[in-house]
Parts: C-alpha cells; sequence; structure tokens
C-alpha cells in the first residue's frame, strides 16, 4: 500500500508540474508574440533592423524575389556584389526589416516567427516531481542554438532578445493558477 501510495504521489506531482511547465510556456509564447522581450534585452528589441545588411543570394526567399534582384529590380533597396570567393551575394540596403516584407512577414515588431519553428519547438523538458523543478527549453539542437544567439546577443549587432524567462507579474498567474 506504501508504495502504491508513492507511484500514486509521482504520478499527480508531475502532472502538476506538467500543467504548470505548460501554463508557463503559454505565457512566454503569448508575450514574445506581443514583441515584447525582458530584462536584459536590448531596448530595442521589439524592433526590426533597418541597418543594411548581406546575404549570399541564393539564401533569398521567395525565389521570385531571389530572380527579381538577379534581373535588377529594387536597385534602390538592393545591391549585388561578389565576394573574394566569387560568390554572389545581395546587400540590403533597407535592412532585414524590407527583407521581412518583402517576404509578407509582418514587421512591425519583432515575433521570432519567420517559420515559427523555433517557438514551437519551447516546451516543458522535464518534470521532476522529487525536487519540484521545471525545465523549459527548446527541442532541437539547432532551435537550442538559435535560442541561445538571441538571449546572448550574436551576429554584427549583438542584438539581446530575452524571453526564457518569467516577470514577476507572470509568476503570479501561475501561482494563481485556477482547476
Amino acid at each position: 500500500m506504501n508504495e502504491s501510495n508513492e507511484i500514486l504521489r509521482e504520478i499527480v506531482g508531475r502532472a502538476l508540474l506538467l500543467r504548470v511547465g505548460q501554463h508557463t510556456v503559454a505565457i512566454i509564447k503569448q508575450r514574445v508574440a506581443e514583441g515584447i522581450f525582458e530584462d536584459g534585452s536590448d531596448s530595442n528589441a521589439s524592433k526590426y533592423s533597418e541597418k543594411p545588411f548581406a546575404m549570399p543570394v541564393g539564401a533569398v526567399k521567395p525565389k521570385a524575389l531571389m530572380m527579381a534582384l538577379l534581373k535588377g529590380k529594387d536597385p534602390d533597396f538592393t545591391d549585388l556584389f561578389r565576394t573574394k570567393a566569387g560568390k554572389l551575394w545581395v546587400l540590403m540596403t533597407e535592412g532585414y526589416k524590407w527583407y521581412r516584407e518583402q517576404n509578407k512577414k509582418p514587421s512591425e515588431k519583432v515575433d521570432m516567427r519567420w517559420t515559427s519553428e523555433m517557438m514551437r519547438s519551447l516546451t516543458v523538458l522535464d518534470a521532476n516531481p522529487e525536487t519540484g523543478e521545471i525545465t523549459i527549453g527548446h527541442k532541437g539542437a539547432r532551435n537550442d542554438q538559435l535560442a541561445q544567439w538571441h538571449h546572448q546577443g550574436a551576429g554584427k549587432s549583438k542584438k539581446v532578445r530575452r524571453w526564457l524567462y518569467l516577470t514577476e507579474k507572470e509568476l503570479g498567474s501561475i501561482a494563481g493558477m485556477e482547476n
């Protein structure tokens, strides 16, 4: 009887922790979708860059935009050039915001959703009823790496966007969860 009580306690404990973890993930995803990032993020973390950036022409999406660039369309917004290695690149003179607009992606605020893959991968990784710990993170090495880069500030601009934290208000909403 004692062993079955322990098993039941562990099952119930894990289920409660998973519920709290899933609620936490929902809060984080909603906040990020609204372009709100946590303390420690850059002051303009919710805005897409309007600074010029370069990328390989072959990586330009959609293909129709890539073809238009190769044909010399949008010369006011782009500039084709060859690298020292002879690779064809494009300079997006109006920045990443313009590039998102060309792809019919929202560009008013950063929502971390080009393909939504990274935010879909945010999940409860573990719920330990013995310690009461819940581990939340991104499934998959690529998504985890992308999240780390955003949290640390990677790339030329080193822009930091942090979302894997909860505010005091968010913690309070979790503490007050109803059944």
